[in-house]
């Protein structure tokens, strides 16, 4: 006999499995992924991967490509991001930060927030230099540690809820060829110097420094980035640029604190 509670068990999990192939999903995009890795990454099975991807694809979360059959985010995920107002107010509040940073240094400058344990970029601005930077796009996740403002929104963490994220994110951060205690060291380095700091990881020649926003309680909610050459990033512009960072990251922090 199926108890009221075990429908509700059945229900939960089935809402986290669900919850597991999108994740995954996203953090692949927009290359998407196939079968075999979906069901690699969530440690699920070939037949459960594929009749909740069924189940996706009907209600428009989810849609395959046919040549490559791989699987990306839907339609009705965009249009319920629409929907969001926690990150709409974000990037309007901080869109005229991130202009200006990118007109003062000429860089890109990413505006990224938390995601769980992932970081997602809401909005880019590119800078006016030559040399034209850009690693990531809108809508665009990766683990919390990868990139500087990941790592800064990471470093923000309490002890246990960065061990939470190792410990969740440990297989998606061997693709970027960090372990574990490269990320411990980077993360103490990241907290004695102030703020984060990337270089190559992501793209041969590409450098950033990343600071987090944090919200009344202290919390790192996101974060914003300026990425270039290493030559721009780490040379005599250095402490120039992370003073403009710092300013507009500190107004955007205490304008949440005031709203809170």
């Amino acid at each position: 006999m199926i108890t009221a509670r075990d429908e509700r068990a059945e229900g939960v999990q089935a809402v986290r499995r669900a919850t597991q192939i999108l994740s995954a999903i996203a953090r692949r995009s927009p290359s998407g992924l196939g079968l075999a890795e979906l069901s690699r990454r969530t440690g699920l099975t070939h037949p459960t991967v594929r009749r909740i991807l069924c189940c996706l694809i009907e209600e428009g979360f989810v849609v395959q490509d046919g040549p490559s059959r791989r699987y990306h985010l839907g339609p009705l995920i965009f249009e319920f991001g629409l929907c969001t107002p926690h990150q709409g107010a974000l990037v309007r509040q901080a869109r005229p930060a991130i202009e200006r940073l990118a007109a003062a240094t000429g860089d890109t400058v990413y505006l990224t927030a938390r995601s769980g344990t992932d970081a997602v970029c809401l909005s880019r601005i590119e800078g006016t230099h030559p040399i034209r930077v850009v690693t990531t796009g809108e809508g665009d996740r990766r683990p919390l540690g990868v990139g500087a403002v990941g790592l800064a929104i990471l470093s923000r963490l309490e002890e246990p809820e960065i061990n939470s994220v190792l410990r969740e994110n440990r297989q998606e951060y061997e693709r970027y060829g960090l372990t574990l205690p490269k990320l411990h060291d980077a993360i103490l380095a990241s907290r004695q110097r102030g703020y984060g700091v990337t270089n190559g990881l992501l793209t041969a020649g590409v450098a950033g420094i990343g600071l987090a926003i944090t919200s009344a309680s202290g919390s790192p909610i996101a974060g914003v980035s300026l990425a270039s050459t290493p030559d721009r990033i780490f040379g005599k512009q250095l402490e120039e640029k992370l003073a403009l960072l710092r300013a507009e990251v500190a107004a955007l922090s205490a304008g949440f604190h005031a709203a809170a």
